[in-house]
């Protein structure tokens, strides 16, 4: 279903009149569609352009996991937006600001199937579309780094309500009111299909660690635990300047109010589509983003370890920022952030090997391989 200029026009707050709009994309499974809007705000004297994010399901009676994770996801997505992003520092950490559409307004209820939001392509016009070189690289593991230090141990700090797998529920027609117990859209617990599609024969040396692995991340959770992004690629990431060089040229989305970008401007990255922020340990949003949309010219040895004390570094950076810490140890020593970063590529090849390979998967086959023949070799460094 697309709306009409009628139907955007009654989900504007009173202070925004509708000027243009144009749909954008499409949700997976045609769940909806994105809407660029061009707004005139009672408040100023320039258009505004704003994001509306309009989710119409096809079937309220599907009740199977994938139809139920999705319908989660967007009401997950809405809460974060509402409740936690507001504490990042967006001059920093950036991601949209959200605004309260009329019925949320009228019937303080947040849950009414739209998401209003700031337009981040006014301010970063690129999109990542992957294979992103070292200092793109290094700007989204900043971003990460914030994103993760802003919220490392949050569920042990506070009372956070979280969303069980899908699983879990008859129905997705609950308000949510929190994110998901784990975060990322491929953990165990919702995917034993594929699981169940692995070829045990050809993946004989990594079926043994697949349950361990995954017991052991969510006992490390516990004490290191952040909120992960859940689905950080390229697709879901814009920079402000173009990421690529000469040879490769990524034009900024051709829209009036981009102004021209300098490019001295120092490079800094956002991201948005947060359906699957949910609690877990931050090595498995590095594993996503560095296993599918970064150069693998990146990830020698060497290379790999540099990016990972690159973003650990900024990581405790924040962390001590925000705790205010005086102690000169670590709240996340490197040792222990290297052994949960091999139990996140474990993990990572595990979901490829059922669902299927992209990105640098090859580096992935051969870490993974290298990590389990370790653990294998001394089982005092294997996960319990």
């Amino acid at each position: 279903m697309t709306l009409s200029p009628t139907s955007i026009s009654n989900i504007l707050p009173p202070e925004f009149k509708l000027l243009s709009y144009k749909q954008i994309a499409s949700l997976w499974s045609n769940y909806g569609h994105i809407y660029r809007l061009t707004l005139d705000v009672s408040s100023s004297t320039t258009p505004k352009p704003l994001i509306l994010k309009a989710i119409h399901p096809p079937s309220n009676d599907d009740a199977s996991e994938s139809h139920l994770r999705k319908l989660l996801s967007y009401k997950v997505e809405r809460w974060f937006y509402h409740h936690l992003a507001p504490r990042l520092r967006l001059s920093q950490i950036k991601v949209s600001k959200v605004y309260l559409t009329r019925q949320q307004l009228d019937s303080k209820n947040e849950d009414d199937g739209n998401l209003f939001l700031e337009d981040l392509s006014t301010e970063f016009p690129f999109p990542a579309d992957g294979s992103l070189g070292k200092q793109p690289t290094l700007s989204i593991l900043d971003w990460l780094a914030g994103f993760h230090g802003t919220f490392f141990t949050v569920h042990g700090r506070e009372a956070l309500e979280l969303v069980p797998p899908p699983k879990e529920f008859e129905h997705a027609s609950t308000s949510v009111k929190g994110v998901w117990r784990r975060g990322t859209y491929w953990y165990l617990d919702t995917r034993r299909e594929e699981l169940s599609e692995m070829n045990e024969e050809e993946y004989s040396w990594l079926m043994p660690w697949i349950a361990k692995v995954n017991n052991a991340i969510d006992k490390e959770i516990l004490t290191y635990g952040t909120l992960l992004h859940g689905d950080v690629k390229g697709a879901n990431i814009l920079l402000n300047r173009n990421p690529y060089d000469s040879s490769r040229h990524s034009p900024a989305r051709s829209r009036s109010h981009i102004a021209p970008v300098s490019e001295d401007l120092p490079l800094r990255a956002a991201l948005y589509d947060f359906q699957y922020v949910g609690i877990g340990l931050s090595t498995l949003d590095l594993v996503y983003f560095i296993g599918t949309s970064i150069q693998s010219s990146l990830l020698s040895s060497s290379s790999e370890m540099n990016l990972l004390r690159h973003y650990h570094s900024a990581l405790l950076t924040v962390i001590r920022d925000q705790t205010k810490a005086e102690t000169n140890t670590s709240p996340y020593p490197f040792d222990v952030f290297l052994k949960h970063w091999e139990l996140a590529i474990v993990d990572w090849y595990r979901f490829m090997a059922g669902w299927g390979f992209w990105g640098n998967d090859r580096w992935a086959e051969q870490r993974a391989k290298e990590i389990v023949k370790e653990w294998g070799a001394d089982p005092t460094t294997a996960p319990a």
